[in-house]
């Protein structure tokens, strides 16, 4: 996850996604901000890009760690759960 002013964008194994807003903490270090998740698939790639699905990022920060939570706005289905470590190394296995 790569953060800006603006927002951020985010790199997993088998997607990307953004965050088109400014991320805010409240007092307890949580935030909830909306942006895009975009599933990949692995084997050949087509031309034309995977349609972008909206999404909530609901996080909490608490030091150098962020647990993040990712839910597609269409049916409320959950992508996941993960846990950030500011500046670590991570190993992303792509499906490319």
């Amino acid at each position: 996850m790569t953060v800006t002013d603006l927002g951020a964008r985010l790199e997993f194994d088998c997607a990307g996604g953004t965050i088109d807003q400014p991320i805010v903490l409240d007092t307890s270090g949580r935030f909830t901000v909306k942006g895009s998740y975009s599933p990949e698939h692995g084997g050949p790639r087509r031309r034309e890009s995977p349609a972008a699905a909206r999404a909530r990022y609901l996080g909490r920060v608490n030091g150098d760690v962020m647990q993040l939570t990712v839910t597609l706005e269409s049916g409320d289905e959950r992508v996941g759960t993960f846990r950030l470590k500011r500046d670590a190394n991570v190993l992303l296995t792509k499906c490319r």
